[in-house]
């Protein structure tokens, strides 16, 4: 039984003549009441009876309609949903980002933007480390994130492009000499005590910050971790060490900390956007091209 059958047993049935029946299918009448008789042939019934005059339904035909409706709306349904999908207008969009991100236009203005253009769309955001939204988009858990990390993204599964660039702070005690300064070095920092993301936390900041070492051939003097950048920020206001991290979270004012730019060119975090190279989701190319740039 084809759709097409039911379309012309539908309009047969609303309009009880063949001829305005095939007016209204923009065919002739003869190939109409073939394609009837052929669909009465296949179900082994009489769906009308032809009166010289009238078109009544049969039993078979009444059993019919209610059904033929809902197939037909149905089909219309599906074909409507199965293009929506394909144009990326339904669906759910993983997205992840780090801690930072909330605190910069970026993040909330890609999502205003999205959600204004495709309010049918579900958004599922995580809040993941940079090492950790890279293992999620290699396994799949995620359709895209927006981390942080300078250079090439660790797998030949991710590609990341970049944003933004965020300058590097020093988070200084009041009481510390450094804190009335405009600048600082990263030669300067990297005498004093630190405080640092663990390593098992995946913060793209903590591999920054040991490749700049390296760079300047100096060791890191790292006296205290902590897994967020608040409790770092509390931590160097209590005199427990020195942390770097990026501008955005200059905002957290704390009366007893200073933020103090890092003056080297080199001393800075990339904020990027992250996909799998074979990503070929509507929803993430949509997303896409309405992220906020610098």
């Amino acid at each position: 039984m084809e759709l097409r059958h039911l379309r012309y047993f539908l309009a047969v049935a609303e309009e009880l003549h063949f001829t305005r029946a095939a007016e209204r299918l923009h065919i002739g009448q003869p190939p109409l009441s073939q394609q009837i008789q052929a669909l009465e042939a296949e179900l082994g019934a009489p769906l009308f009876r032809r009166h010289q005059r009238k078109v009544e339904l049969t039993a078979a035909g009444r059993q019919l309609l209610p059904r033929a409706r809902q197939i037909l709306a149905d089909s219309a349904a599906a074909m409507q949903a199965v293009r929506r999908a394909a144009d990326g207008e339904i669906g759910e969009l993983r997205i992840g980002f780090t801690s930072s991100l909330p605190l910069t236009p970026i993040l909330y203005h890609s999502l205003q933007n999205y959600r204004a253009r495709y309010p049918e769309v579900k958004l599922t955001l995580r809040e993941q480390f940079t090492a950790g939204q890279f293992e999620a988009l290699e396994k799949n858990q995620l359709d895209l994130g927006f981390v942080r990390f300078n250079g090439p993204a660790p797998s030949t599964l991710i590609k990341v492009a970049e944003l933004h660039r965020d300058r590097l702070l020093a988070v200084l005690p009041v009481s510390h000499p450094l804190a009335s300064a405009s600048h600082v070095s990263l030669g300067e920092l990297f005498q004093e005590a630190l405080i640092g993301y663990p390593q098992e936390s995946g913060a793209g900041l903590r591999d920054v910050i040991l490749q700049l070492a390296r760079q300047a051939g100096m060791p890191l003097n790292i006296v205290q971790e902590a897994g967020e950048a608040i409790t770092q920020i509390g931590l160097a206001a209590a005199g427990v060490g020195v942390a770097i991290l990026p501008s955005p979270l200059e905002c957290v004012q704390i009366p007893a900390v200073r933020y103090v730019p890092i003056s080297d060119e080199e001393a800075y975090l990339s904020m990027g956007i992250a996909t799998r190279r074979d990503q070929d989701s509507p929803l993430v190319a949509n997303f896409l091209a309405g992220v906020a740039k610098d």
